[in-house]
């Protein structure tokens, strides 16, 4: 029985022995990344996990982040009119639609992370100028004392039903740029017919919310039974909420990269690393956020696979402008 449980053991420690080790940043990468004392991170961490992942760094790195907070709008002003001058960011975070105008401007550096190599392939980019770390999928959302999963429908297509009339809300695709960019993606899961349905829902009259948050009280409340919105809903906001289950989900992706002109290079690769490794993806995970490291617990886990999601692509300026004009007259 001895000898049996030896020979397991010594099994067991072969296999690992053989595996490959971990993927680590380069260890000068990291003394470097001290001697720069600082880097600078140009959009936000999620609230409640700002403090804590903050920390974390800090307290490994002795590295000081200084983070400058700033929606999509605002980041690009600043980055523009700093990178005339050189004095620009080391990382930024932020979605598709900031991360795309940046990369357009040739601002991102093509930086590999260790710690990214399990993420999904279907959503790394091939020049890895920028590397994903959360998704945020939308679908459809129903309050669970007004309907059963039987009850509530299976597809988009089901939304066309009569019953549905005045029965469901979705973010004004005029005012919330990320459902109009939902809308033009549904082209990838509907094909040519995407538009038809879509033209179908505006004439079911949908109630319309100036953003997905702004629907979870009509939601929860009853008000409503259904809700075109982000399935994480589920998870971040109290009250009987479930997502509809369907083979595919158009997914928003969040991403972290590197600046091409980082005053503080070795700090910015060593924070990127950090920031996609298990520990403070799982403190954002915790708050109901769907992250794409492999090794963390999140509760998404079990409902969807990664290769249910389909990234969205980012619509140019002149498509979201001419876009905008006809869903004004569409939602109207």
């Amino acid at each position: 029985m001895v000898v049996s449980l030896h020979l397991q053991l010594a099994a067991a420690l072969l296999i690992l022995s053989a595996l490959p080790a971990a993927a680590e940043m380069p260890p000068n990468v990291r003394e470097r990344a001290t001697k720069e004392a600082e880097v600078v991170i140009y959009g936000a961490l999620p609230g409640r996990a700002t403090k804590p992942i903050r920390e974390l760094f800090e307290k490994a790195y002795g590295v000081r982040i200084v983070n400058w907070r700033g929606d999509t709008e605002t980041i690009l002003k600043r980055v523009t009119a700093e990178s005339k001058t050189g004095n620009v960011f080391d990382v930024v975070i932020g979605n598709d639609a900031l991360m795309t105008a940046l990369d357009k401007k040739g601002l991102l550096e093509s930086f590999d992370p260790p710690a990214a190599q399990k993420f999904p392939r279907q959503l790394l980019q091939s020049e890895r100028r920028m590397t994903p770390w959360r998704v945020s999928a939308y679908g459809l959302n129903y309050n669970t004392q007004r309907l059963t999963a039987a009850q509530a429908p299976k597809n988009w297509t089901d939304l066309l039903d009569p019953k549905w009339k005045r029965k469901f809300v979705m973010p004004n695709p005029v005012l919330h740029s990320g459902t109009l960019e939902f809308l033009l993606n549904l082209e990838k899961l509907l094909g040519a017919k995407w538009l038809s349905v879509v033209q179908g829902w505006a004439k079911q009259r949908p109630r319309l919310s100036r953003d997905p948050a702004e629907e979870i009280p009509r939601l929860t409340s009853g008000e409503v039974p259904l809700a075109i919105g982000y399935i994480r809903d589920k998870y971040q906001f109290a009250g009987p909420i479930d997502f509809v289950k369907m083979e595919k989900y158009l997914a928003s992706v969040s991403y972290i990269a590197v600046s091409h002109k980082a005053p503080h290079p070795n700090a910015g690769r060593v924070f990127t690393d950090f920031f996609l490794s298990p520990e403070p993806l799982q403190i954002i995970a915790n708050l109901g956020d769907d992250v794409l490291n492999p090794d963390v617990e999140d509760r998404f886990k079990g409902e969807i696979n990664d290769d249910q999601l389909v990234p969205m692509r980012v619509p140019s300026g002149a498509e979201r402008d001419a876009w905008t004009k006809k869903f004004r007259e569409m939602f109207k």
